[in-house]
């Protein structure tokens, strides 16, 4: 079974899965629909962290 992942955004918005996928599209939507900005598939990799 793969890791549960996290990223938070400053706003505090939060989005958890074992999905990296879930997570990066996810995170790209409120990017983009909250604070009107693209963020790529390797920034939001680049803020996954491993929830322990």
């Amino acid at each position: 079974m793969a890791d549960l992942k996290s990223l938070r955004c400053p706003c505090g918005f939060e989005v958890r899965s074992r999905d990296e996928d879930e997570i990066v599209r996810m995170a790209q939507l409120h990017a983009r629909e909250i604070h009107g900005q693209e963020i790529t598939v390797e920034q939001v990799r680049a803020l996954m962290e491993r929830v322990a």
